[in-house]
């Protein structure tokens, strides 16, 4: 009898579960001691927690009830609200944004923006048109569909001549690929922004019937800010046009200041199919050499290493370029002479292992020098 009685009685559930509890409780069903996991101190417990809970048979009160705690939210547990697929389960995150006292609200909605629920993308929507919070507004334009969505469109181009740069880019950003959006964005590569600018360069580059050669071809040589020049840089990759290869090549035999934008260029015509990209790589070895190695030893094998870049593109011929670079003679600096010399035994060259710059010993060997550049 008082086994019975005992068995009768509703036990508490555990106050502690670690990841093995959880998804033992989800197996079984057991849905109260899945939703103990959101408190526990081990992060990828409670995000498991809240994996399961989002895709649970049957919308869990736990899990929304949990989301906020006196303004704090746990970015573990947005994270896996992701998983959910509706309203029901995780469409309440929304509610996090209504609340003055929340806490890093522009860290909150990056979190949001991966939830794709209709819920979610509506308050996000009200908060790219019309939050107090720059940060907010500008990261919520991210979830518009300008291409489907005409107010989308019109919110994003009006956005265009916002007073805050921030917002002016993260509109430009959001119309990539709108056709409609086409001369807004032409327009915005004149912004006094760089930001704005670079950023409206790389939507355009998604935009069909734009004589984009035209309007990138000069920012990439003399736009005054570098993080332009790199956007634009960054923005050809893959491209097969004449107009901007040509481009391509003349600013890659013209100097450059800026390492950032170097490597920019390097990474584009690396990644670029079209031969001409692989011959101007072998082209420039030698201006490249002469203007951005000085008495300081360069970085071998880093993003503006252009004799590596030019062997990832095309190994194939790199000997031959590399001789070339050799045969163009001309080097001042012992650096210079050294990174051709060494590049050129490392390829199977017929001389000898050059001496490191700076070295007291034998030669061979990679570089010594005083200090590390980017070239």
């Amino acid at each position: 009898m008082l086994l019975t009685l005992l068995l009768a009685c509703d036990l508490p559930g555990p106050t502690y579960v670690d990841r093995k509890l959880v998804e033992d409780a989800y197996h079984r069903g057991d849905e109260a001691t899945v939703c103990v996991g959101l408190d526990m101190k081990e992060e990828k417990v409670r995000g498991y927690s809240a994996e399961i809970l989002s895709t649970w048979s049957e919308p869990s009160s736990c899990l929304c009830e949990k989301l906020n705690k006196a303004g704090k939210w746990d970015a573990p547990v947005l994270k896996s609200l992701a998983k959910g697929e509706d309203d029901e389960h995780v469409g309440c995150a929304a509610t996090l944004l209504d609340d003055p006292k929340v806490q890093d609200r522009g860290e909150l909605v990056k979190l949001l923006v991966g939830i794709k629920v209709p819920q979610v993308e509506a308050r996000l929507k009200e908060a790219a048109k019309s939050d107090s919070d720059v940060a907010v507004r500008a990261v919520a334009m991210s979830v518009l569909k300008p291409e489907k969505d005409p107010d989308a469109l019109a919110l994003l181009t009006t956005s265009l001549t916002d007073a805050n740069p921030v917002i002016r880019a993260a509109a430009a950003q959001s119309l990539t690929g709108t056709q409609a959006a086409k001369e807004a964005l032409i327009a915005a590569t004149k912004d006094a922004d760089g930001g704005v600018r670079g950023t409206a360069f790389a939507s355009l580059r998604t935009i069909k019937d734009v004589d984009y050669a035209s309007l990138a071809c000069p920012a990439l040589r003399t736009d005054p800010d570098p993080s332009v020049r790199a956007a634009v840089a960054g923005a050809m990759k893959g491209t097969s046009n004449d107009a901007l290869l040509a481009c391509l090549r003349e600013h890659m035999l013209e100097k450059e200041d800026d390492a950032l934008v170097r490597t920019a260029m390097l990474a584009t015509l690396h990644s670029t199919s079209n031969p001409k990209a692989a011959d101007m790589l072998c082209e420039a070895i030698p201006f490249w050499v002469h203007t951005y190695i000085g008495e300081d030893h360069p970085q071998r094998e880093g993003p503006s290493d252009i004799i590596f870049a030019q062997n990832n593109r095309d190994m194939n011929r790199s000997y031959e370029c590399v001789e070339k670079a050799l045969k163009a003679g001309g080097y001042k600096t012992c650096e210079q002479k050294f990174y051709v010399n060494d590049w050129f035994h490392e390829l199977g060259g017929k001389n000898s292992a050059p001496r490191p710059c700076n070295a007291k010993g034998g030669g061979g060997g990679g570089g010594g020098g005083s200090g590390e550049i980017e070239f």
